[in-house]
C-alpha cells in the first residue's frame, strides 16, 4: 500500500466514513461473522469485495472445534467475494478444491521486506531489544573469533492448528551437532518464545543463542549471521506457504539451506533445497559459492519479489477489476485496506 500511495494510486487503508468513495474492498485474512455482513453491504451498494489469503486457513490436522467453524466462515466470504486473491499458486489450488462454485483467484506473492514500521513499540520493550541484541553481538563476536560461523533460525515458534514452527529445528538437531564437531559453528533462534527455546533448543551440544523478534533488532540481527536454516515440517499448511523467509534470507546476504517447498524452487539455484549436509558442508567451506549464492538470490528478489514488483502486481490486478473507475479501494488488510 506504501508503494502504491508513493504513485498517487488511490489506496487507503478502510474507513467506514469514505464508503461512498470506495469502488472495491479488499479483505485480507479476515473472515469473521462482522466483516461477513459488512461485506455484504458493501457488495449491496455495488462495491466489488476482493477476498486475499496468504496462508491454508482451511487445514485442522487437530479437528479443533475453532477451526471447523474458522473454515465454514472462510468459504462463506470466499463464496460471497467477487474475486479471491492468494499469496501462491499451491494456496489457489487449495482453495479451488474448497468453493463449491469456480472463482477468478489471482496469485500475487509477499514482497521482501526491507524496513518494519516500529512506531508504536513500547519504549521497555524497545530498550530490552537493544540490550538482548547488543549481548547476541558480544557472543556471535566471542565465537567467530574461535573459528565459529554463525548459523539462524527465525520465525514464528509455532501455531495451534498445523505443524511448523520452532520445534522443526529438531529434524536438523543430530546434523548441526555432527558438524560442529568439524566445523565450529552456532546457531541463534530468532523467535518470540524464549519458554519453548530453552525447552527444545538450548540444551543442545552445541552452542546456541535466543533472541526475542523485535522490528528494531531483527535486521541487524540477521544480518551478523552467515546461513540461515529453513527446516520444515511437510504438510497442507507449510506447502502453501510463500517464499519471504528464504527469500528475505537472501536479500540481507545469509546464504540459505531450506526444506523444498512449491514456492522455494524459484530460488533452486541460489540455495540448498533437501540436501542439507552437503548444503551445510559446501557454505561452510566454501565463503566464495555462499557469496555466488547470495548474488543470484538477490538478483532473482529484484527481478520479482521487491516492494515494487509486487505493487505493479497490485496494481494491475486493481486496474483490471476495475477499470477506468479507479476511485478509491479499501482494503482490509488484517483489519481492512482500500484501492
Amino acid at each position: 500500500m506504501s508503494e502504491l500511495r508513493s504513485r498517487g494510486y488511490p489506496v487507503e487503508l478502510f474507513n467506514s466514513r469514505d464508503v461512498s468513495r470506495y469502488a472495491a474492498v479488499v479483505y485480507s485474512k479476515i473472515y469473521d461473522d462482522s466483516s461477513y455482513y459488512e461485506a455484504v453491504n458493501l457488495q449491496k451498494q455495488g462495491i466489488r469485495i476482493i477476498f486475499d489469503l496468504c496462508d491454508n486457513h482451511f487445514y485442522n490436522p487437530r479437528d479443533l472445534k475453532y477451526w471447523k467453524k474458522a473454515r465454514e466462515r472462510l468459504r462463506r466470504m470466499m463464496a460471497l467475494a467477487d474475486e479471491l486473491v492468494a499469496s501462491t499458486e499451491a494456496l489457489a489450488e487449495i482453495i479451488k478444491r474448497e468453493l463449491p462454485i469456480e472463482k477468478p483467484i489471482t496469485v500475487i506473492g509477499d514482497a521482501v521486506e526491507t524496513e518494519i514500521n516500529s512506531s508504536h513499540a513500547l519504549v521497555w520493550k524497545h530498550w530490552l531489544a537493544l540490550r538482548q541484541f547488543a549481548s547476541l553481538l558480544r557472543k556471535l563476536r566471542v565465537g567467530q573469533d574461535q573459528g565459529r560461523i554463525p548459523l539462524v533460525w527465525f520465525g514464528n515458534h509455532g501455531s495451534p492448528y498445523a505443524e511448523g514452527g520452532m520445534l522443526d529445528l529438531q529434524k536438523i538437531r543430530s546434523l548441526l551437532e555432527r558438524i560442529n564437531q568439524h566445523y565450529p559453528i552456532s546457531l541463534t533462534v530468532i523467535s518470540n518464545s524464549r519458554r519453548e527455546y530453552q525447552r527444545f533448543i538450548k540444551l543442545w551440544m552445541m552452542p546456541s543463542y535466543y533472541l526475542t523478534w523485535h522490528p528494531e533488532t531483527f535486521f541487524p540481527a540477521l544480518r551478523a549471521h552467515t546461513i540461515a536454516v529453513i527446516p520444515m515440517s511437510d504438510n497442507p499448511f507449510t506447502r502453501c506457504k510463500s517464499n519471504n523467509r528464504l527469500a528475505l534470507a537472501l536479500s540481507e546476504g545469509l546464504a540459505v539451506v531450506a526444506d523444498s517447498i512449491p514456492s522455494y524452487r524459484a530460488f533452486a539455484g541460489a540455495c540448498y533445497l533437501a540436501d542439507w549436509e552437503r548444503g551445510l558442508q559446501s557454505y561452510l567451506t566454501d565463503p566464495h559459492l555462499r557469496r555466488s549464492h547470495v548474488d543470484l538470490g538477490r538478483s532473482i528478489v529484484d527481478n520479482e519479489w521487491t516492494g515494487n514488483r509486487i505493487a505493479d502486481k497490485w496494481q494491475r490486478f486493481f486496474d483490471t477489476l476495475l477499470g477506468k473507475d479507479r476511485t478509491l479501494c479499501a482494503s482490509h488488510l488484517i483489519g481492512k485496506t482500500t484501492s
